[in-house]
């Protein structure tokens, strides 16, 4: 019978080894779950911010682009009128000689 009941005593002390060893375990693993959840946040947080960080650098590229060519353009559109406006000027300056000639 004693040893019926220190095969009890050993079994019991066993199991609860068993769930002290799962217990310890088990937390280990929510730990490492955690630590590991924390980097993948940690990852994505870094990826976004180096996504957004191209993304800006390469909208400022466009907008340097567009306001070159936009400059481009309105130097062109400044240059062709400037080139008419000294052809009325001349023609002006002429027609005015003319009259001024004709009328002597």
């Amino acid at each position: 019978m004693q040893e019926i009941m220190n095969q009890i005593v050993a079994a019991e002390e066993q199991a609860q080894s068993i769930r002290s060893g799962a217990l310890a375990e088990s937390k280990a693993a929510q730990a490492e779950a955690s630590r590991q959840g924390r980097l993948l946040v940690e990852n994505a947080r870094k990826r976004g911010t180096e996504t957004a960080r191209s993304l800006l650098e390469e909208a400022e590229a466009d907008a340097r682009l567009i306001a070159r060519n936009a400059q481009a353009k309105a130097t062109e559109k400044a240059d062709a009128l400037r080139e008419r406006n000294e052809k009325s000027v001349d023609s002006a300056a002429r027609f005015v000689m003319e009259r001024i000639v004709n009328s002597v």
